[in-house]
C-alpha cells in the first residue's frame, strides 16, 4: 500500500515538474506557437528527423562529399543491373511473354542515373504534389 501511494505521489511530482519546465520554455521563447508545437510533438514521440547522411564509408575510406556519395550509389546500382543481366542466358526465338522479358532484360537500353538533391529540393517536390490524387494514408503524411 505504501509503495502504491509513493508511486502516485512521485508521478504527480514528475508531472508538475514537466509542466513547470514546459511553461518556462514557452515563456522564454520568441515564437510561442512554434515552441508549443515542438513540445507537443516531442511528447507524442514525433521527431522531425533533420539528420542528413553525413558520410559514407567506401572501401575503408570515409567520403563526406554528398555528390560523391550519390555517384557511389549510382555506380553500385548500375553494376548490379549489369551483373543481373549477364546472368540471363540467351533465349531462342520462341516469343512467349516470359522469353520476351528475359530477352529484353539481357539488353538494357536505359540505365538509371541518380542525381544529388538537397533535402530542401526534395521537400519542395513533395509539397508540389497534388494531394487530391493521393490515396490512403499518404494524403495525411505528405502535408509537411
Amino acid at each position: 500500500m505504501y509503495y502504491k501511494k509513493y508511486c502516485k505521489i512521485l508521478s504527480k511530482v514528475v508531472l508538475a515538474a514537466k509542466h513547470m519546465h514546459f511553461n518556462k520554455i514557452i515563456q522564454n521563447s520568441e515564437n510561442k506557437i512554434k515552441s508549443t508545437w515542438k513540445i507537443i510533438n516531442e511528447e507524442k514521440g514525433k521527431f522531425k528527423d533533420s539528420q542528413n547522411m553525413k558520410f559514407l564509408r567506401i572501401n575503408n575510406k570515409t567520403v563526406f562529399n554528398q555528390e560523391a556519395m550519390a555517384n557511389t550509389f549510382n555506380n553500385y546500382f548500375l553494376s548490379v543491373a549489369d551483373s543481373l543481366c549477364k546472368d540471363f542466358k540467351a533465349v531462342d526465338n520462341n516469343m512467349t511473354p516470359l522469353h520476351y522479358l528475359q530477352n529484353n532484360l539481357t539488353k538494357p537500353e536505359n540505365k538509371m542515373k541518380w542525381k544529388y538533391v538537397t533535402t530542401y529540393e526534395l521537400e519542395q517536390i513533395i509539397k508540389s504534389l497534388n494531394l487530391k490524387t493521393c490515396t490512403g494514408m499518404m494524403e495525411s503524411r505528405i502535408k509537411l
